[in-house]
């Protein structure tokens, strides 16, 4: 991997780590947002913690597992707003970061190559 792909795919991977890390600390602190007083409401649980220490130290799989968990929390969201009838800003901003992470994990040569440490 050359020196240009190498950057783009340690940036590429701490974009991802970033946005799931802010999903994880909005959904954890600021409940509010996405439903009512009183309701839980976690992205990737505590497990998206794991996931952002499994991206910056480059675990073995963490690629894929990213992108199946990502992928099954698109459907839920989508389906929670489907059965809610209602779109709102932080919906919205929610499903853009999980649609972004989803694609970097998923469809980015280089960030998988980095991320199985082929041809280093």
């Amino acid at each position: 991997m050359n020196a240009l792909h190498l950057q783009t795919a340690k940036v590429g991977t701490w974009v991802v780590a970033t946005i799931i890390f802010i999903m994880v600390v909005i959904s954890h602190f600021m409940n509010e947002l996405y439903v009512q007083q009183g309701g839980k409401f976690e992205i990737f649980g505590k497990f998206g913690i794991l996931l952002v220490f499994g991206l910056v130290w480059r675990w073995k799989h963490i690629g894929k597992i990213v992108s199946i968990l990502t992928f099954i929390q698109i459907i839920v969201m989508l389906i929670h707003i489907l059965m809610i009838k209602a779109v709102s800003i932080p919906y919205i901003a929610l499903l853009i970061g999980l649609s972004i992470t989803f694609y970097l994990t998923t469809f980015s040569k280089s960030i998988f190559n980095y991320l199985n440490k082929i041809a280093e």
